[in-house]
């Protein structure tokens, strides 16, 4: 099945791209796509699927778009 990756900030660089179309099995979870694209899950960061804040044990499905953003501040 097909989901959306977007990456923010930090993880583009570290990773290499900022959006990406993945082929995924069924069952997959956000932990697992983490481990795929080589993300050190501990890093804070925001996930979000379909724009609703998430869990890394999430399952995903077809057409989700995936969002992972690192945590940061400023002011």
């Amino acid at each position: 099945m097909k989901i959306t990756l977007k990456l923010v900030g930090g993880f583009i660089y570290t990773v290499g791209f900022s959006q990406r179309e993945l082929d995924v099995a069924p069952g997959t979870t956000v932990a697992d796509i983490l481990t795929l694209i080589a993300i050190d899950r501990r890093m804070p960061m925001v996930i979000a699927q379909n724009g609703v804040g998430v869990r890394e044990d999430q399952v995903v499905g077809e057409g989700d778009r995936i969002m992972v953003a690192p945590i940061f501040s400023g002011g």
